[in-house]
């Protein structure tokens, strides 16, 4: 394995320089680029500013593509703070107020990469989390037998109603189809981080910010191919007919079910996509070639080095 780069950001060393010596020149700076790539060292200029990346598709997107895989997730914290200055100010103002940080709370990496990556603190409004009509999310890949990789668990996207009362499903039951639900927002458009399990069922600050990041990318359901747009209304005609007959259940959804969410012996249900469906959206999402085998689908090992 290779060593690991230091990362070292461009606008503190121009900071430093600038206190001590006064502004460096060009062929100064230039000098001190060449220097750490020859030590080895990665410098990171900072690109964006924090409303370009909450607000901006392209500016966002771009900004995502900037993480590299196989790092420790608080590497890539340090590298979209290196990226977006105001970020990192935003982090260390908002610090005390952020109710991401707990050790029992199984959505607690996806508040921290909404956090951390995105500068917004977590909320429960039904709106898409980003401006530009992106939810944020976070799930973890597991690997199988052979050590290759799939989702470990479904994705939970929005609460949707309660079975304690069914009239609480109006929104879902009314709807024409998927696409003009009042949820389907929150379902069509997200970006999802995609991190390597490594083991517990809750993991504390300390676990999270070391888990391996295998990817991260925009997705668009919208831009799905034909069988999966097809699976999906499919199972949103199946989910309506549970709600009619008062018979909520996830049983024979493949891609979007729902589900229960919420505290042990509650009654809440949400939208959520399925651990077949995240595997087969990553794989087509990142071009990374799925293996079916049986009932098991997987994304072989050597696809994520």
């Amino acid at each position: 394995m290779a060593a690991r780069k230091t990362i070292i950001p461009y606008y503190q060393i121009i900071q430093k320089l600038s206190t001590e010596f006064g502004f460096p020149t060009e062929k100064g700076l230039e000098f001190i680029r060449c220097f750490a790539k020859n030590k080895g060292h990665q410098i990171i200029s900072p690109k964006y500013n924090l409303e370009e990346i909450q607000k901006d598709a392209t500016k966002s997107k771009a900004f995502l593509a900037e993480f590299p895989q196989n790092r420790p997730f608080r590497d890539i914290i340090a590298i979209a703070h290196q990226l977006c200055p105001e970020l990192q100010t935003f982090c260390e103002q908002n610090g005390g107020i952020f109710n991401g940080l707990g050790s029992r709370d199984k959505g607690a990496l996806g508040k921290q990469v909404e956090f951390y990556i995105f500068g917004q603190l977590p909320n429960g409004d039904p709106v898409p989390d980003l401006a530009w009509g992106a939810d944020i999310k976070a799930t973890h890949f597991k690997t199988n037998r052979t050590g290759d990789y799939n989702a470990k668990e479904r994705l939970t996207i929005t609460n949707c109603g309660s079975t304690e009362k069914y009239e609480t499903f109006g929104a879902v039951q009314a709807a024409a189809t998927l696409q003009t639900c009042k949820y389907y927002p929150k379902i069509k458009s997200g970006v999802l981080f995609v991190f390597e399990h490594s083991g517990g069922k809750y993991n504390d600050i300390d676990a999270n910010m070391s888990k391996h990041l295998m990817c991260a990318f925009p997705y668009d359901l919208a831009d799905m191919p034909d069988e999966v747009t097809k699976q999906l209304n499919a199972d949103f005609i199946d989910i309506q007919t549970k709600i009619s007959t008062q018979t909520v259940s996830q049983k024979g959804q493949k891609y979007l079910h729902i589900h229960k969410h919420g505290s042990k012996g509650g009654q809440t249900r949400a939208f959520g996509f399925t651990n077949k469906f995240l595997t087969k959206l990553v794989s087509i999402v990142t071009e990374k070639p799925i293996t079916i085998k049986g009932r098991s689908i997987f994304i072989e090992k050597q696809h994520f080095a």
